[in-house]
């Protein structure tokens, strides 16, 4: 049996980004890549940064720090 493994581009990346309001930091340097055919789940207590991870994804605000391509 032989096994291949192939190379994908990310379809999402996100590059040591951070984002905070105020003194409150949500997001605190995320780094990630997703690729083709994964399945992620973001978890967390209320205040972890999912849902500003999720809008910095969407373009629905900017990174204070980082890119997210």
């Amino acid at each position: 049996m032989t096994t291949t493994t192939a190379i994908t581009t990310a379809v999402v990346a996100f590059d040591q980004v951070s984002k905070g309001f105020g003194d409150v930091r949500a997001v605190d340097g995320l780094t990630l890549a997703l690729h083709p055919g994964e399945t992620v789940a973001l978890l967390g207590p209320n205040g972890a940064g999912k849902s500003t991870t999720l809008d910095l994804l969407l373009g629905l605000s900017q990174p204070d720090a980082g890119t997210v391509p």
